[in-house]
């Protein structure tokens, strides 16, 4: 099911100056600056991986490692920063699993149905941000201090789901962009996670993107804005869906978005566009 995407000039500009009201209230927006990004790492055509489910593999030829918070230590952490390598804090942020921090603070209300796929986690209610927020943001704070440099936020696609509560894409913006400012005002870099159908008002506010299925789906044309603004773009097409991989690497390589195909656990194992580890 596509959705339209909002308008930049009807909702950006406002749903920015909300957000930033926002993070200032939580009292870190003073400690971000622009030019805390210039020194980014993250380039397009930067390799990658992802593993939510251990055990870990870290020995990985990448510029940029996707990473489930408890499946490495923080000397773990230095020693790939050390090496070179961006690492990236997988969070729940449409959704929350009652062993996820902050879930105890979450009152009932904001807490919706099961999520189709993950029957352990549920879907929030995005909307509510002053109760949402707090509580994403302990996860980002603690992603910042075990040492991740970036945060790839999960589960911002509730308002295409049954998620329990009338979520809109708007609703969806502006909760994305607040998250984004958190990030940034913490010093950390955030990826667009899937929703490419909004990647048009989000791009000014994301440092890259992550899609699972972009080829599969025929979305990657729209997440090929951010390669096109000078953003990395990376994607992962599953093993249990029949592909041409092959082809999905063409594409990537067409539009300069990072491809590899992981299981549906997304354990250690890879293919790259090259090969297989």
């Amino acid at each position: 099911m596509k959705h339209a995407a909002p308008k930049i000039m009807q909702i950006g500009k406002a749903l920015r100056a909300a957000a930033i009201t926002m993070v200032c209230g939580f009292g870190i927006c003073a400690s971000y600056t622009g030019s805390a990004f210039a020194t980014a790492k993250f380039h397009v055509g930067d390799r990658w991986d992802w593993q939510l489910k251990g055990p870990a593999d870290l020995d990985r030829d990448v510029e940029m490692l996707t990473l489930d918070p408890r499946l490495v230590t923080a000397d773990q952490l230095q020693a790939l920063r050390a090496q070179g390598v961006d690492t990236v804090c997988h969070v729940n942020a449409g959704t929350i699993a009652e062993t996820d921090p902050g879930f105890s603070d979450l009152p009932p209300a904001v807490i919706g149905s099961a999520h189709k796929t993950k029957p352990n986690e549920s879907y929030l209610d995005v909307r509510r941000l002053q109760m949402v927020v707090p509580v994403i943001t302990q996860q980002i704070v603690a992603c910042k201090n075990q040492g991740f440099t970036a945060i790839e936020p999960d589960g911002l696609d509730a308002y295409a789901q049954d998620s329990g509560f009338p979520i809109t894409a708007t609703d969806t913006v502006r909760y994305a962009t607040t998250l984004a400012h958190v990030s940034h005002g913490l010093g950390l870099r955030i990826a667009q996670k899937n929703i490419p159908e909004l990647t048009e008002v989000l791009l000014p506010h994301f440092d890259f993107a992550i899609t699972e299925s972009c080829f599969e789906t025929g979305t990657c044309e729209q997440i090929a804005a951010y390669p096109k603004a000078n953003k990395p773009a990376f994607n992962a097409e599953y093993t249990d869906v029949d592909i041409d991989f092959a082809k999905a690497c063409a594409e990537g390589a067409r539009l300069n978005i990072n491809m590899i195909r992981k299981d549906r656990p997304v354990t250690a194992p890879v293919t790259f566009c090259q090969a297989e580890f």
